[in-house]
């Protein structure tokens, strides 16, 4: 128990919800790129989710006038 919770502890990064990263392209762009740079680690954890989500809501978002681009 107390490996497990040490291992979570090792997880300094804040998580961001959803709106976060809609909010904040320049950082969802490169929450995305680390995520995909390391999927096999990263590619599950809460902050890629939601950047990921982030960006297909905003994709798909009638509203948007301009479409986010991944370089």
């Amino acid at each position: 128990m107390v490996l497990a919770s040490l291992a979570l502890a090792g997880c300094g990064e804040a998580t961001h919800d959803v709106d976060y990263y809609k909010t904040n392209g320049e950082e969802r762009t490169a929450k995305i790129k680390e995520c995909n740079n390391n999927p096999g680690e990263l590619g599950m954890s809460p902050n890629c989710r939601n950047a990921k989500k982030a960006l297909n809501d905003l994709a798909l978002d009638p509203n948007n006038k301009k479409v986010p681009v991944i370089r």
